[in-house]
């Protein structure tokens, strides 16, 4: 396995933490990495002599990082992010200066995982559950046991409603399914954009839905919001559309009821683009504590 996944715009996050020119004379303030991975944002934060709370779903990945920290001033707990609040303040992180959330999953689960997250190895069996012992339901009990009108609304989180519809009803012709090749057949004639892997989008809600993440999103933007101090930072790192909807929810201009005043959107640099293409879909959300 690659050692690390190189974590997106880690420079901007730094920035927008303000993290150069305040956190760093203050010991003792805390930031929440709410999707610790390996380890690369977390890793830049400790560095300017801030604490950090990182919070990982997936026990492989904190074991990757807990190497990757050992010896620094970051605290790792294995947990997922929509129980946010009680890990925080078990952890005696109460009242903090950031939190971060970075989305979606890392370049470890979709090149070298054996869990069906890509469809690179069409012998993996459809699982993409982020932690096995933890999660019951694998991305191939969905595939096989939802209806068809079921299917339909799993696969709109990212597709058309028609798109949707032609999926889940090819699916439902021709299942079981199991492996993620077997996916791909089903999803091969479906019309699909141009120098896109017609199982990409479709895999995608797939393990949107097996890990419930845009429901935990919206659970733990809340949550997020009462731990920060005022004058507190929230970053948001999103993928896709879907994660966008959510989060932009608190841009409008009800958003101070909410506790939050968004400050900026921020993109990946061309020069982070063309070293890591998985980046180019990245926008950084800013938000302060009012």
């Amino acid at each position: 396995m690659t050692k690390y996944h190189e974590s997106v715009m880690v420079k901007e996050v730094l920035e927008s933490l303000h993290i150069s020119n305040r956190l760093h004379l203050n010991k003792s303030s805390q930031i929440i990495d709410c999707t610790l991975g390996t380890g690369g944002h977390t890793e830049a934060i400790v560095k300017t002599g801030v604490k950090v709370l990182g919070i990982e779903a997936d026990p492989k990945m904190l074991e990757i990082a807990k190497e990757r920290l050992s010896g620094t001033n970051a605290k790792l707990v294995l947990g997922n992010f929509s129980d946010l609040e009680r890990i925080a303040i078990n952890n005696d992180f109460k009242q903090v200066d950031g939190i971060l959330f970075d989305l979606g999953v890392s370049n470890l689960h979709l090149k070298e995982d054996d869990r069906g997250f890509s469809f690179s190895n069409s012998e993996q069996i459809l699982d993409m559950r982020l932690n096995p012992e933890m999660q019951g339901v694998k991305a191939s009990d969905l595939l096989n046991a939802l209806d068809q009108t079921q299917l339909t609304h799993l696969f709109e989180k990212v597709l058309s409603h028609n798109e949707s519809k032609r999926i889940a009803s090819r699916i439902v012709t021709l299942r079981p399914i199991y492996k993620v090749g077997e996916l791909i057949e089903v999803l091969k004639d479906i019309p699909h954009k141009e120098k896109l892997n017609p199982a990409t989008l479709p895999m995608l809600a797939l393990r949107i839905a097996v890990n419930s993440e845009l429901d935990n999103l919206d659970l733990s933007i809340p949550k997020a919001i009462g731990l920060l101090k005022k004058g507190g930072k929230l970053l948001i790192i999103t993928f896709h559309s879907g994660e966008e909807k959510i989060v932009q929810k608190y841009m409008n201009a009800r958003v101070k009821i909410r506790g939050l005043s968004f400050a900026k959107i921020r993109i990946p640099s061309y020069e982070e683009i063309n070293k890591n293409i998985r980046s180019r879909s990245a926008k950084l959300y800013v938000y302060t504590k009012n």
